[in-house]
């Protein structure tokens, strides 16, 4: 009795899938790695975006355009309300790093070596970004809205205010009916003081100059804010242009005339997302669908960042950086040039919320075959 031959068992080829202990291996390396990039990359998006916002609002409040007080809330909505899409280049970037870094360093070589196809990265992708596009998800369709509604109210508030309250110092703060120009070269005990004042008014009866040492802001019972300088000298002109009337004063008090206070009014961008949902205007339905294109747009792009992060050796190593800006650029663009038809009523809610994200789902899809070779075969194939 002859023993059975194995040389067909020993010819067979070997299979590509991974075990499960290297699939297991290979999913926590790249959402590994995705995680500690995307601190890095989160913390530099973040301080220039804190930056920014504090420059150009420190540069308001010098220039007397908004209250010093107020800098730092205003500055704390402004970023709410970039949060999202922060979160959303965070996730892109740190993807397509990862992916790249592991093309540039033969590390996916390895891996498809050892049975791992291309689409095998989606999931440990997805794994990673999963967390981030529910957390926009939660900041645009809740957290933002309120933070809008902050913003415009303390803006409201900002405009209801007196006429003293803008005032910074070292700069010439006009009224905003004109008539008045105020200049004080410094305050202190939290604005309650004010040192080496000036004061230019112009009414139809003519035009006054005041100059002080000193001065405060003083409350009287009835609630009216008066502003009370000391050591002062006052020019008034008379009837005919050459002539002014000089009096000193040890003290003297000007009313300050409180605005009007403006009534605020939302806009669809304040409004929670209960109530665009129940509306059925064209402005509310656009901006309910720009509340979800940004978490569908973090998703979308950690999908574009697996063909993306292919680098060819033999190749510039800072093409596929160059081809996700640009894609990126074309991407966002698109999407709010849509949302902005969907709001003047000419495209209809859903191709201008589907039409987009579809495109870039053919792209990613075209990018892949190509890189597959799915492409070449099929043609060989034909």
């Amino acid at each position: 009795m002859t023993a059975p031959s194995t040389r067909g068992a020993e010819a067979a080829p070997p299979t590509r899938r991974p075990a499960p202990v290297l699939g297991s291996l290979f999913s926590r390396r790249i959402s590994g790695e995705c995680s500690a990039v995307a601190l890095g990359v989160f913390a530099v998006l973040f301080g220039i975006i804190v930056t920014a916002q504090l420059v150009r609002l420190l540069n308001r409040a010098a220039s007397g355009s908004i209250a010093t007080d107020t800098v730092f809330a205003a500055m704390s909505f402004q970023t709410l309300n970039l949060f999202p899409l922060v979160i959303a280049l965070t996730v892109f970037v740190a993807a397509l790093v990862t992916l790249t870094r592991a093309h540039r360093d033969s590390e996916m070589v390895a891996w498809f070596a050892c049975g791992v196809p291309l689409r095998a990265f989606v999931v440990p992708l997805l794994r990673f970004a999963l967390p981030f596009v529910l957390l926009v998800a939660l900041i645009t369709l809740f957290v933002r809205p309120w933070a809008v509604t902050r913003s415009q109210q303390l803006q409201a508030e900002l405009q209801s205010r007196d006429e003293i309250a803008l005032v910074a110092p070292g700069v010439f703060k006009e009224t905003r009916s004109g008539s008045k120009v105020y200049f004080v070269e410094r305050f202190s005990d939290f604005n309650q003081s004010l040192a080496e004042l000036f004061i230019r008014a112009v009414d139809p009866a003519g035009e006054s100059v005041i100059v002080a040492r000193a001065g405060s802001v003083e409350r009287a019972a009835n609630g009216d804010r008066f502003l009370v300088m000391r050591d002062g000298r006052r020019y008034e002109s008379g009837s005919e242009a050459a002539a002014w009337r000089v009096t000193r004063f040890e003290r003297a008090e000007v009313l300050i005339l409180p605005y009007e206070k403006q009534p605020w009014e939302g806009n669809a961008k304040s409004r929670s997302s209960a109530e665009l949902l129940a509306s059925e205007r064209s402005i509310d339905v656009a901006e309910l669908q720009w509340r979800l294109h940004l978490p569908i747009a973090a998703l979308m792009l950690v999908l574009l960042a697996v063909p993306l992060g292919f680098v060819n050796p033999r190749a510039n190593r800072s093409i596929n950086l160059l081809l996700a800006v640009l894609i990126y650029a074309i991407y966002s663009n698109a999407l709010s040039i849509t949302n902005a038809w969907v709001a003047q009523g000419r495209l209809s809610p859903w191709p201008g919320f589907l039409l987009v994200h579809l495109a870039l789902g053919v792209v990613i899809l075209g990018l892949v075959a190509w890189q597959t070779g799915a492409l070449s075969r099929r043609r060989s194939s034909g």
